[in-house]
Parts: structure tokens; sequence; C-alpha cells
């Protein structure tokens, strides 16, 4: 979670500049704070619960690389509804709950989550979606992290290392997706980053 704030700010500050963030969509969204400090003080049956977000996780992951022109339709589809934001907000609000005490049940982020969901749903397109989900990230690891070091101790001679290649690998990607890339490569990497995340999920379970 230390190293998610560090990548996550990073990553706003680009989208931002390129005018990707949705504030429409990220601030219903941070109902999750307080979810995800909960859910970081919560302790449950670990295996089962990663069990469960691995089987999500690779769902995701095969939707968004398989989905073809799928998603270019729901978008339009959600573009012509044009939702309020009242309307908006009755599925952003409980998303952003959910996906909150997910993320501090598990210590990620939440944003590995969030961008398939506004993707597959047709809510954002990838750029933005991604633009939400690094804001996303950021509030929910300060909230997370303030919960988990409660019980558990930050380990600085690790972070501190690992914090300057975070920083490069963050900067790079996020000015790649940001500036660079099109919307159907950043849902295949997107796709393909889920799927990572997934396998390194699934690990736990053989600890």
């Amino acid at each position: 979670m230390a190293l998610n704030i560090v990548v996550a700010s990073i990553a706003l500050f680009n989208y931002w500049r390129a005018g990707h963030v949705s504030l429409r969509i990220s601030i219903p969204l941070l109902i999750s704070v307080p979810f995800a400090f909960i859910g970081g003080s919560t302790l449950l049956p670990e295996k089962t619960l990663v069990l469960i977000f691995v089987i999500a996780l690779f769902s995701a992951s095969t939707m968004l690389l398989l989905s073809g022109n799928q998603i270019k339709i729901r978008q339009e589809k959600i573009r012509r509804l044009n939702l309020s934001l009242s309307w908006l907000s009755l599925i952003t609000l409980p998303l952003g709950g959910v996906l909150g005490t997910v993320s501090g049940l598990v210590g990620i982020g939440g944003g590995i989550w969030l961008s398939p969901i506004l993707i597959l749903t047709g809510l954002a397109n990838p750029k933005t979606a991604a633009a939400s989900a690094s804001l996303f990230i950021l509030t929910n690891s300060i909230s997370g992290r303030g919960a988990h070091s409660i019980t558990k101790e930050v380990d600085f001679a690790l972070i501190l290392p690992l914090a300057f290649v975070v920083v490069l690998g963050g900067f790079l990607g996020s000015r790649l997706g940001a500036f660079k890339l099109g919307h159907e490569k950043l849902i295949f990497i997107i796709g393909i980053i889920v799927a990572v995340a997934g396998i390194n999920l699934a690990t736990r379970l053989f600890k």
C-alpha cells in the first residue's frame, strides 16, 4: 500500500494533465475511504477470501481480453443515456463501498478491481478508468495503510529501495497511458495486469 501511494500519485498527476480525470465518476467512489479502513482492520479467513478474489480477477481479465467491440458498444449506450450525477452516484457509491472494503481486506489499493468494472460496464473509457483508478488507489491505500499500521510495522528498509524503481516505472507507464497509447492497447494492457495480479494473489494460497 505504501508503494501504491507513490505510484498512484504519479499516475494521477499525468492523467490529470492529460484531461482524463472525471470528477463525476471519481468523487462518489471516494466513499470507499472509510470502508478501506474498516476492511484493513478486519481479520477474516484469508485463504477463502483470496480464492474468491483470484477467481474474480481472472474472470475480469478474460472478459477484457475477449471483449472486442462489446466495450465500445456499452460505452456508446452509456454516453447516449448521459447519466446525471445523481443517477451515476447510485452506481458508483455502492461500488466504492464494496471495493473499499475489499481493498482493505486483501491489502490492494482497489484500482485493480475498479478499472475492469468501469471499462466492462461502459461507464468509462480505458483512460478515464485508469485516471479514476489512480485516485481510488491513492485514497484507499492511504486509508488502508493507516489501518494496517495499527497492527503491522512498516518495513522502510524494504520500501525505500523499491520506491525508487516504482517512481521510474510509474512515471513511464502513466505517461504512455495518458498521452501515447490508444484505448484498444490500454484495454489489452489492463487485461494482462489484472491477470498478473490474479497470479500474484494466487500465490498466497500455497503459502
